[in-house]
């Protein structure tokens, strides 16, 4: 078989276009740290790393919903905190052994005002907000304040509705159980009739404040802590002090400081379970990373190895066609 120049030069030409090649391939490696580049290349591979990338997605979508309830639930706690406080100072400072039936009238009005004083910090605190959103404003917490107190400290309103009228009572459980639920990985879904979501797979994010400080009455007596308050106040400014019904009202307001610590320690047991749960997704995403890493990765030592073994081929061959390609005419031309 007579072999002609012409032959060898193309087959010289195909062979250092594939190291060529090989050196572009090889310096990808290196840049990216993926073995493929496109999913010819393993088209199972590529498959099973499409997955992996969906899911390592989804588990960061995950981690940043947890870190946002989280710093929701902080607010919500801290404001009911200061609300819990408040409540500490007037079990300690304004018991009906403090009111003494031998106060002055001065005295009691002091107290009175202070009382007052106290009531709207409450209604502040409850109105607490994280951006510019109300955190114990129930799932329509981007509206109005949810905690309107009259000037009096009579009518106190939860979005509109009087926490103290019985005729609101239906209205107000509806707004006392709102829910807000968020979906952190544990299965989002709903029940039968495919409108509500099953509980025990998201996180309810949302308070309802009259949940946490109560509303409605109990033997005609109010239930809501910020109101008691200002009742409690409101005896002491009478002009003869009725000790029975400041023991009542202070008893009432003592047994709704016991609810409000209660859901303080309902938010401590969500805090709790954010951050197992942030555990668990961290290292699910180091596992999908490890998972993806051996699908399609490379390692970098390897990588550089690979590049440095291309680039000498390549080198070899441009020294190879050096021998191959002749001078021409041109080259004694001068």
């Amino acid at each position: 078989m007579r072999i002609t120049t012409n032959m060898i030069m193309r087959n010289y030409q195909s062979s250092l276009y594939d190291n060529l090649r090989g050196l572009e391939l090889a310096r990808k490696q290196v840049e990216t740290g993926m073995r493929i580049q496109s999913a010819y290349e393993d088209p199972g591979a590529a498959a099973n790393a499409a997955v992996l990338k969906s899911r390592y997605t989804r588990t960061e979508d995950y981690l940043n919903n947890l870190g946002s309830v989280d710093k929701w639930l902080n607010e919500q706690e801290s404001a009911l905190y200061e609300v819990s406080n408040i409540a500490t100072d007037i079990a300690n400072k304004y018991s009906v052994e403090a009111i003494t039936d031998t106060m002055d009238d001065v005295g009691r009005d002091t107290y009175a005002e202070l009382l007052r004083n106290l009531q709207n910090t409450m209604v502040q605190f409850m109105n607490s907000k994280f951006g510019d959103t109300f955190v114990l404003g129930g799932n329509a917490g981007t509206e109005q304040a949810p905690f309107e107190l009259s000037a009096d400290g009579t009518t106190l309103l939860y979005r509109g509705v009087d926490v103290n009228d019985p005729a609101n009572q239906a209205e107000l459980e509806r707004l006392a159980a709102e829910t807000s639920y968020v979906d952190i990985g544990y299965g989002l879904s709903f029940d039968a009739a495919n409108t509500n979501i099953v509980p025990s797979t998201a996180m309810n994010a949302a308070l309802p404040g009259i949940s946490a400080i109560g509303y409605g009455q109990t033997n005609g007596t109010s239930n809501n802590m910020i109101l008691l308050v200002g009742q409690m106040a409101e005896v002491l400014e009478a002009d003869t002090f009725d000790r029975d019904a400041y023991e009542t009202l202070w008893t009432r307001f003592q047994e709704g400081a016991s609810t409000l610590r209660d859901s303080i320690t309902q938010i401590g047991t969500k805090t709790d379970m954010i951050e197992n749960t942030t555990s668990k997704l961290e290292a699910e995403k180091i596992a999908i990373q490890e998972q993806f890493n051996d699908a399609v990765g490379i390692e970098p030592a390897l990588a550089i190895t690979n590049y440095s073994y291309a680039m000498y081929t390549y080198n070899s061959a441009l020294r190879v066609g050096t021998g191959i390609l002749g001078p021409s005419l041109l080259d004694f031309l001068s």
